[in-house]
């Protein structure tokens, strides 16, 4: 719990100095920025030290730190459904999450139980998440467009043992729960839409009406590296793994540790919007005076090409913070060519992350170097090692695999030492990120170790697709490797050895895959057949061969 608390203050305070950062300062903020310096580790070790003012670190819960300013805003609005209007104000919001927590004790869920929050991005996700951590329960969020069997695989694994989904996705997760969950585990549900409840599921309502009836919550006083939350990651595996932290879609690591917690410790106005679609994006940017957008560069993207998107809409907007995935300076030069700005009016920075080490390690503050995820954020130590030598590089231009050091860096992965023991070495987590950085110690992405495909900042294990592919019964053998898209970033291509006297078309594999993954999954990149998929003498499968075929 202790780290995540910090990853909620560090990137609050680095937010609120940026913003301050516009016109004539930006170029004096620029220059600050590369005071980065070289130390010497214990071990001999060359590491780039945070250029960034320290912080002090509260020994405190997550609900207890983000509620201590509430009598500050009470009456503002906390959270809002971008489509519906459905809103929360603070003091409601604050006062629903502590009914929730009442009513899960009541429900018999004892301290350190895991729940399951399986929501798209509705007024109740945070209030919810919130809910579960006060209540002395771990919160395990699960990706609303995950199959069946993916939510499965996720309940199994994090040993929930309740659910809080919606009537959206609810027939689906009632599967899941049935063949994942113990015999009568509470299975509740937020009514957004008319859909009817499914049988044995409570109403979310009831958890707010009931539960103010019930007594308070009585916690046993947490440690600070006690788990409070089991986001999920794909790890260096190419399996997915719940990553422990120590204690946009708001699911993932982005939007929560990076945007909801750090953002209504600051009172500010939460839009929530279950999907994206142009029309209701459009439509929120016109009728809020939005001062911070978070991200991903498909969004940016979006803004740069769509001709609905207009300038005035932006006129607020102190900045766009991009992550998930890296953004291009060409996409960068889109949205400031088509809305006739320079960077002093729009700041458009990005940053990088991981699971592993919530919410952000590097954040690119001084606007100048658009496809640059910046420096070391507060409190973060980083080395470039090279893959091969295993030595620290320290030469500007040279690359290496980053390795990041600090409070924000996870305790390990849950119940998978052998993960753990591959990722974390002597407290440094092996990103498998490839970057070099520059002479001002600006840091850049180059490739990654971990093969992993990044989908609209979502990330596809091509180990999961190639197992699905091996399961078709005309394929004996198959490989996954991400392709350039301009709209995703990234989106998977197969190269399929078939069964001999087999034949399959490239629609029949893509529609055999569809229909077993989510829809960020599914091989748009398309289908190439081989007689053989190369392999080095250990057997690994070499990608980058494949992608340059």
């Amino acid at each position: 719990m202790e780290s995540f608390v910090r990853g909620i203050q560090r990137v609050g305070l680095i937010l609120k100095n940026g913003s301050k950062v516009t016109n004539s300062t930006a170029r004096k903020y620029a220059s600050t920025v590369t005071k980065c310096k070289m130390i010497e580790g214990n071990n001999g070790e060359q590491i780039f030290s945070s250029c960034y003012e320290d912080v002090e670190i509260p020994s405190l819960t997550i609900p207890e730190y983000l509620w201590q300013k509430l009598e500050k805003w009470p009456k503002r609005i906390a959270v809002e459904c971008g489509i519906t209007g459905r809103k929360y104000t603070y003091a409601e919001a604050r006062d629903s999450a502590n009914y929730i927590a009442r009513s899960l004790i009541n429900m018999g869920l004892k301290n350190g139980d895991v729940v399951a929050l399986i929501l798209p991005n509705l007024p109740e996700s945070p209030i919810s998440f919130l809910g579960i951590l006060e209540a002395g329960l771990v919160c395990t969020t699960v990706n609303p467009l995950y199959t069946v069997d993916e939510i499965s695989r996720q309940l199994q694994s994090s040993g929930a043992k309740a659910i809080i989904t919606s009537t959206e996705i609810a027939s689906n997760v009632m599967i899941a729960a049935k063949a994942s969950l113990p015999p009568n585990s509470p299975f509740i549900v937020v009514e957004d839409t008319d859909r009817v409840l499914p049988t044995g599921s409570i109403p979310f309502k009831d958890l707010t009406t009931k539960g103010k009836t019930l007594p308070q919550v009585q916690v046993k006083s947490r440690n600070p590296h006690d788990l409070a939350v089991l986001p999920y990651s794909s790890g260096t595996t190419d399996d997915f793994q719940d990553v422990i932290p120590t204690v946009l879609p708001l699911f993932h690591i982005y939007g929560m540790n990076g945007l909801m917690l750090p953002r209504m410790c600051t009172g500010a106005k939460l839009i929530t919007l279950p999907s994206f679609t142009p029309d209701t994006y459009i439509n929120v940017l016109s009728k809020n005076k939005c001062t911070l957008i978070f991200s991903v560069p498909p969004i940016v993207l979006f803004f740069g090409v769509h001709p609905a998107v207009k300038a005035e809409y932006f006129k607020n907007v102190r900045a766009i913070f991009s992550g998930a995935a890296p953004l291009a300076g060409s996409d960068v030069g889109r949205v400031y060519e088509k809305f006739n700005l320079i960077p002093d009016q729009l700041r458009i920075l990005q940053g990088y992350g991981l699971t592993e080490s919530s919410p952000v390690s590097f954040l690119e503050m001084s606007n100048t170097k658009f496809s640059s995820i910046g420096h070391p954020v507060n409190k973060c130590k980083v080395r470039l090692v090279d893959s091969i030598t295993g030595k620290d590089v320290v030469t500007p231009g040279q690359t290496g695999e980053i390795w990041i050091k600090g409070p924000h860096v996870m305790k390990g992965y849950f119940k998978n030492e052998k993960a753990t023991e591959e990722t974390l070495q002597d407290g440094w987590l092996k990103t498998g990120d490839i970057a070099y950085c520059d002479e001002d110690f600006a840091f850049f992405i180059t490739d990654r170790l971990k093969e992993l495909i990044k989908v609209k900042g979502f990330q596809v294990p091509p180990a999961e697709l190639e197992a699905v592919l091996r399961t078709h019964p005309a394929v004996t053998d198959a490989a996954v490797v991400g392709v350039a898209d301009p709209r995703s970033g990234e989106v998977p291509k197969a190269f399929v050895v078939l069964k001999p006297n087999q034949s399959a078309s490239t629609e029949d594999i893509q529609n055999f895959v569809k229909g077993k993954v989510s829809e960020y999954k599914e091989l748009r990149g398309g289908v190439s057949f081989m007689k053989e998929i190369p392999r080095n003498a250990s057997g690994k499968i070499l990608r980058m061969h494949l992608k340059n075929l």
